[in-house]
């Protein structure tokens, strides 16, 4: 009775503290708003699968130059009519654009006319970098969805000085992978009635069905910075971007295309100098192999030998203030490419924080926990489709290795490791998809890990989300609470966003090629949230965003172990720019002691609540600025945080930036203060040449770090880098430094 007694005050208490904020969030928004009803009443359901538009077949060469001087351009009948997504979402765009499409045996052609009223002056363009960020300059982006199954695409994207940027959609925009890089080429020319494309895609960059007559799904970016103005070939609703292929047109008239043999090999050759220990540098020269294979149009094979990812760009310094692992994001291009297939579930949206389990992990694939490079000695990978069905097949190897010592200490040695995954997915009804995962992790006879499941992802009505897993794992000497499961709902429209789920994490469920910072708990989270945009009210706000979000977690014997309530208002203005103000409650319970920069915290119950505001300027200008601070208790003591940035961007080509956070926390075990600086430098040199720099001072891991790139595309996915790495404690002693140069050289058949 008591334990149920105390269950029932623990669900008021979070209730009242739900209750509380969502009154102050209504009423905030009340104040500003005099309402919360949608600005737009726009009939978008009119429009989905509605337009189509036909590709015409030429047998003239087109010249990608930028210009549309050729006939051919004539015979292609042009997409115009854009619909503005925002500001004012439903009406037409206030800048015309035209959109032809031609192709050959070989190529798509895509010829772009973005008429600007203002000319050359109302253009905005402030990177032209690989994958340069999109949402900063002018633009136009193409999404093509060659297999018509509304879920995948291609997706390719430019700015007035030519600047590149592609990526995989997946599951209807709700995942994507922009580190995919395929061959394509594109020109642009400014003029003073605005500015101009072209774009060749070849086929054999694409993925299709071996039909005579091809049917894609198709749609159509333009992006008119100055008036942070997005509109859309078919428009689509505030909520999404282009990734949402399903509210997409159809592109007809493609037909007798053939990907050819669809061979690429890609050899490389790397030489590090390394230096880790006195004086001495070691010279360690290598090559490896790349092969690219289309079994089928729509069946990939990948393999590789003496894989190098010398050239991978640092991570991210973050400070750890919690009692859990960071997690930090894939960056290797062999993972990358086609990762969405391996995907399982849906990421949680609830807190925005790092995911509570991800079945299979990437990065325990060629790197220690602490992020020392393993040796892979080669590997496999096939995916696309076959029979109806998603695959995903993954087969790797690392040589046995044995981990560098610290203070004379022997190094840990690791046994020669094989992975093995299987990832299979079957779509169901009109967006939705059922499938199955299986990992396997064999030290070749010194013990093995297994994870294996089913997941279920079901749309309904556009805009409901229904997600549902299942997932056991095997590891020698544990028996029993070694499941895992979760159901997660979301539902996002034009107005209204809100999201609910239940994970169960058994105490022995364990996942050594996946992630999950913590087992045996129960966690219940939710989201609710309104997006009412005053544009025709109050012209300088782009959107008001009140919104709360909770976690409860329990241990497997229902005692509450963590609670996190956080309430947030955000305004974003109409230059892009935007400010939030949170106000985030905790309750952790602590049955072990654990440490913070050696101060140590005690076992017991600790309820503190923060204070947080943050601003951010518009980035698309010169000078930028970005400011945090935050305030209120943590762990019986008091946390400060503040923190800053400030952006240069003299023009396209130039951009540095400098960062810096500090916490200040006292504790009753003590008091530390933590400082974390970054400073970024991208230069480039030309659309085939780029300089980058990330140099990271921080104080709670002791360290300073520098990563300098310098990258020449010397051809279509061809590469030559010259990478130099540096790691000094921040006593000024040199930890490790290299210096790497990498070249590659994709030939194509």
């Amino acid at each position: 009775m008591e334990r149920w007694s105390a269950k029932w005050k623990e669900a008021s208490a979070i209730v009242a503290t739900l209750g509380r904020s969502a009154i102050v969030l209504l009423a905030v928004d009340f104040l500003f708003l005099g309402t919360v009803l949608p600005a737009q009443d726009f009939d978008f359901a009119n429009y989905y699968k509605s337009l189509k538009m036909r590709a015409a077949r030429t047998d003239t060469p087109i010249e990608i130059d930028g210009v549309l001087d050729e006939a051919a351009w004539d015979l292609a009948e042009p997409a115009t009519n854009f619909i503005q997504k925002l500001p004012a979402t439903g009406k037409p765009a206030t800048e015309q654009t035209e959109v032809r499409l031609l192709y050959d045996e070989d190529n798509l052609y895509v010829g772009v006319y973005c008429w600007d009223s203002a000319g050359r002056a109302g253009i905005v363009v402030n990177d032209i970098s690989k994958d340069f960020y999109t949402l900063d300059s002018d633009g136009f982006q193409i999404i093509l969805d060659t297999f018509n199954d509304d879920r995948n695409a291609f997706l390719f994207g430019t700015n007035p000085e030519a600047g590149k940027f592609d990526m995989q959609i997946r599951q209807d925009g709700n995942g994507g992978n922009s580190s995919w890089d395929g061959i394509w080429f594109v020109e642009t020319k400014i003029t003073d009635k605005g500015w101009q494309i072209e774009i060749a895609i070849p086929f054999k960059t694409l993925r299709f069905t071996s039909d005579e007559l091809q049917v894609w799904g198709v749609n159509f970016e333009r992006r008119v910075r100055r008036k942070f103005e997005d509109s859309y070939w078919s428009p689509l609703p505030p909520p999404y971007r282009l990734g949402r292929i399903s509210l997409g047109g159809e592109l007809e008239g493609i037909h007798g295309i053939k990907q050819g043999r669809n061979l690429w090999i890609k050899p490389y050759v790397s030489a590090p100098i390394i230096k880790r220990e006195g004086d001495d540098w070691d010279f360690q020269p290598d090559v490896g192999l790349d092969v690219k294979y289309g079994v089928t149009s729509e069946l990939t094979l990948d393999l590789t030998a003496n894989t190098d990812f010398s050239q991978v760009e640092a991570d991210e310094q973050r400070v750890n203030l919690t009692r859990f692992s960071l997690f930090f994001p894939e960056k290797r291009d062999f993972f990358l490419e086609n990762s969405g297939i391996f995907d399982f579930g849906r990421r949680q949206r609830g807190m925005h924080r790092a995911p509570d389990l991800v079945p299979f992990f990437t990065r325990r694939i060629g790197l220690t926990d602490d992020g020392g490079i393993v040796p892979i000695l080669g590997g496999a990978r096939l995916t696309g489709n076959a029979g109806g069905m998603a695959i995903g097949l993954l087969n790797m190897t690392e040589s046995d290795f044995t981990t560098r010592a610290d203070d004379d200490e022997p190094g840990d040695y690791l046994p020669q490791t094989n992975y093995t995954v299987v990832r299979l997915r079957r779509d169901v009804l009109r967006k939705s998809d059922i499938g199955g995962i299986f990992v396997n992790k064999d030290l070749c006879g010194e013990g093995f890990n297994r994870t294996y499941g089913f997941d279920g992802n079901f749309n309904f009505f556009n805009y409901l989300d229904l997600t549902a897993y299942v997932l056991k794992t095997d590891s020698p000497g544990l028996v029993g609470g070694d499941y895992a499961s979760n159901v997660e709902f979301s539902w996002v429209d034009n107005f209204f966003e809100a999201s609910a789920g239940h994970l169960r994490i058994g105490e022995n469920f364990n996942p050594e090629v996946g992630f999950a910072p913590r087992t045996g708990v129960y966690k219940t989270s939710g989201e609710f949230g309104i997006t009412p945009r005053p544009e025709e009210k109050i012209s300088w706000i782009r959107e008001f965003n009140p919104q709360i979000q909770t976690s409860y977690i329990t241990d497997i014997d229902n005692r509450l172990v963590t609670r996190i309530v956080d309430a947030s208002f955000r305004v974003t203005f109409s230059d892009s720019s935007f400010i939030r103000f949170a106000r985030e409650s905790n309750f952790e319970r602590l049955d072990e002691e654990f440490d913070i920069q050696d101060v140590i915290i005690p076992a017991g119950d600790y309820n503190f609540a923060e204070n947080q505001v943050f601003y951010r300027s518009d980035r698309s200008r010169m000078l930028g600025f970005s400011g945090r601070w935050n305030n209120g208790g943590f762990y019986g003591g008091d946390r400060n945080g503040y923190g800053g940035g400030v952006t240069f961007t003299p023009n396209y080509k130039f951009s540095t930036e400098v960062e810096w956070s500090r916490n200040d926390i006292e504790l009753p075990g003590g008091a530390f203060t933590t400082d974390l600086v970054a400073a970024k430098l991208e230069y480039s040199i030309s659309n085939e040449m780029f300089l980058n720099a990330l140099i990271q001072y921080n104080t709670a891991a002791q360290e300073l770090s520098s990563n300098v790139r310098f990258n020449f595309v010397h051809r279509p996915l061809s590469d030559f880098y010259l990478v130099y790495n540096e790691r000094r404690s921040t006593g000024g002693e040199v930890i490790d430094r290299a210096i790497i140069a990498k070249l590659t050289y994709l030939f194509a058949f």
